[in-house]
């Protein structure tokens, strides 16, 4: 069985463009190929509110990516949305933790919730309000958010996904030997990356 690690981020527009080809080489490659995730962390250090500036940007790379991908984008943002990622990874660690599996699931529905709705996902309440669609109990997340462990592990898959050269995401590596070693940089369709695994596995 072969390990892959999607290095990806709720807030990741290419991340975000990519789900549907992760989610179909799963699929097909699922008696050959165990997928987890490794957290990228986007901005992680911003404070700030987005600008006007930064929302036209961000709306052109939606426009980009939803033209190569075939992704769906609602091209709305919240009003005086911070641009870091550090809130909804640490829920998805939370995810992790309690379900003792990789969190796509979750990680699809935080997505969904910015890019197609235009939710804030780094507002605690609306985080915890998606955690209760995964059986969570109401407030249960909001206590999850604020522990100190799940920070300090977050923050190890920042710095770890960047020691594979992973400063574009979304990106894929493979562990062979008990290493990890980057097999795709950036956006790859389903074919392609299940063309990838298959090539390594037959090596």
């Amino acid at each position: 069985m072969l390990n892959a690690f999607v290095v990806t981020d709720p807030m990741c527009s290419w991340c975000w463009g990519m789900s549907k080809a992760i989610e179909e080489a799963a699929h097909q490659l699922a008696d050959s190929v165990r997928f987890d995730l490794l957290l990228g962390g986007i901005n992680v250090h911003g404070t700030q509110p987005i600008g006007e500036f930064g929302r036209r940007h961000l709306m052109k790379i939606w426009a980009e990516v939803e033209a190569v991908t075939g992704q769906k984008f609602g091209f709305t943002l919240p009003e005086d949305f911070i641009y870091n990622s550090t809130l909804p990874c640490v829920a998805l660690e939370a995810v992790r933790r309690r379900s003792l599996a990789p969190p796509f699931g979750f990680l699809h529905r935080l997505q969904q919730a910015l890019f197609e709705s235009g939710e804030n996902i780094n507002d605690p309440l609306v985080v915890d309000a998606i955690a209760t669609e995964f059986g969570w109990r109401p407030q249960e997340m909001l206590a999850e958010l604020s522990d100190e462990a799940l920070h300090g592990e977050v923050a190890e898959q920042f710095s770890t996904s960047r020691n594979f050269g992973t400063n574009a995401l979304p990106a894929v590596l493979i562990e062979k030997d008990g290493s990890r070693q980057l097999l795709a940089g950036g956006y790859a369709d389903s074919a392609m990356l299940i063309q990838l695994l298959n090539d390594q596995m037959k090596g």
